[in-house]
């Protein structure tokens, strides 16, 4: 990835991810989302927002 590139990822907007749910599905949720970012180049530098909400049953609302 060359230092232009790194310098457009820090500027755009960060890729936002919710995930609502049970406390095993969002530990699975999670693994998976770190396995596709690990082995995406874009995702190089790129800043992420992760929103945790934890619930025994979620809420189809904020799905």
């Amino acid at each position: 990835m060359n230092p232009f590139t790194r310098l457009v990822n820090r500027l755009r907007r960060p890729l936002l991810v919710r995930l609502v749910g049970p406390p095993d599905q969002i530990a699975d949720a999670l693994r998976v989302l770190a396995d596709i970012i690990n082995r995406r180049d874009d995702m190089d530098g790129r800043r992420i927002r992760v929103d945790l909400t934890i619930r025994e049953t979620p809420n189809r609302s904020q799905r």
